[in-house]
């Protein structure tokens, strides 16, 4: 196993666009699967609002983020875990951010969705 390079962990999260973002709820980690953008500073991805992580990440900003994949026989893989404070998006901020990405990295979710900022 070898460390990878900043460029190649940013061109790495720039490739997905699905990962676990981890909270911590209570004295244990809590992890969901979500889709996210990013923009070299920042991981934008989201949870319901009002549901499991959303309480988690209120009570503690404390997060981290993987993203992995490997061949289908697992000789080759990658992983990047980024470890971090979430911050809810609201208003203008929100919308300022999101205007900021690439329109082809983010899709907006189907269902209601209260975004997160991870630095």
């Amino acid at each position: 196993m070898r460390e990878m390079s900043r460029k190649e962990m940013l061109d790495f999260i720039a490739e997905w666009r699905w990962g676990t973002v981890i909270g911590v709820e209570g004295d244990r980690p809590y992890a969901i699967e979500v889709a996210y953008a990013s923009d070299d500073a920042y991981l934008y991805c989201g949870s319901r609002p009002g549901g499991r992580m959303a309480q988690c990440i209120k009570a503690n900003a404390n997060a981290a983020f993987k993203i992995c994949d490997s061949d289908p026989e697992h000789r080759k893989w990658r992983a990047v875990i980024v470890e971090g404070k979430a911050e809810r998006l609201t208003g203008k901020r929100m919308c300022s951010i999101l205007s900021g990405c690439s329109r082809k990295r983010w899709e907006a979710p189907s269902i209601p969705s209260t975004p997160w900022l991870i630095k």
